[in-house]
Formats: C-alpha cells, sequence, structure tokens
C-alpha cells in the first residue's frame, strides 16, 4: 500500500490535506510492476486507470499517421499519466510504454470519479493540476508534429 507521504510528492495531490489523501490512499491506489518494454495501455484504448511513475521510466507515443509513432513524453518518479481516466470520454490519447522496470502507482479512474463526485472540493484540486498535465502533453505533441512535418 501506498503512504498518505508518498502521495504528498505527487503535484495532483498537492494542498490535499491528510484526511482527504487518506480517502484516495484507502480507496483508489495500489502499487504495480511493469517490465522494461511492456504496453501499460494503448492510445485509443478505454481509460480505466490513472498512473503515477514510483520508480523507472515511461514514455508516452502517439501515431501521428498511420505506421509513424512519435514520442511525446518520457516520464520519471512522480509524474502522472493516464488522466484520461478521469476525462469523458474516457480513452487514452496516448500509447504508454515502460522503457526500464518500472513500479507505477495505479489509480482507478472509476473509483477516483466517484471520489469526485462525493467530494467535490478534492475533485476541483485534483482537476486543476490533471488539465495542466494534459495542456502539457498538447504541447509536446504540436511540438513533435512540427518537426516530423519539417523533417522531410
Amino acid at each position: 500500500m501506498v503512504s498518505s507521504e508518498r502521495l504528498k510528492e505527487v503535484g495532483i495531490f498537492q494542498g490535499i490535506s491528510d484526511e482527504e489523501l487518506e480517502m484516495i490512499r484507502n480507496s483508489v491506489v495500489r502499487v504495480q510492476e511493469y517490465p522494461e518494454g511492456e504496453v501499460i495501455f494503448t492510445e485509443n484504448a478505454e481509460s480505466t486507470q490513472m498512473y503515477i511513475v514510483d520508480s523507472g521510466r515511461v514514455n508516452l507515443d502517439i501515431e501521428a499517421v498511420p505506421g509513424t509513432h512519435l514520442q511525446v513524453s518520457s516520464l520519471r518518479r512522480n509524474e502522472v499519466f493516464g488522466w484520461e481516466a478521469l476525462v469523458p470520454p474516457y480513452r487514452y490519447t496516448t500509447t504508454a510504454k515502460a522503457m526500464a522496470d518500472s513500479h507505477l502507482v495505479v489509480l482507478d479512474g472509476e473509483m477516483m470519479r466517484k471520489l469526485c463526485e462525493t467530494h467535490p472540493d478534492i475533485c476541483a484540486r485534483v482537476m486543476e493540476r490533471v488539465v495542466r498535465i494534459a495542456a502539457d502533453q498538447l504541447v509536446a505533441t504540436r511540438q513533435q508534429m512540427f518537426m516530423l512535418l519539417h523533417s522531410k
């Protein structure tokens, strides 16, 4: 089990009280290992979980055009991905792959959404940071697309 102290290290949980972190920790968190090379989820698949890198490295890629994959992020400790599990239509916008043996903190998207329904104050603070992650990913994607278009 992941401690509340560990969750405090993660940006999306900044400003959340110990009591609120306990609710999150007790209802939505587990740790899972992914060996190097394992695909965690694929682009356009139903998004059911959100992840935090505890150790290792995870790359996020998109298929820019059929058969052409672009890396949009390389994530390390405390970085969050799979935010789509909290945002309709609940489909991953990237493919996530472990680039080294990785331990990930996994949050169940459905349980996290239920927590948001019953505790909108927690949801507002978490979602503010999730929006920032999504915006950063969009910027990285645009940069990669620009490079792809101008490399020909």
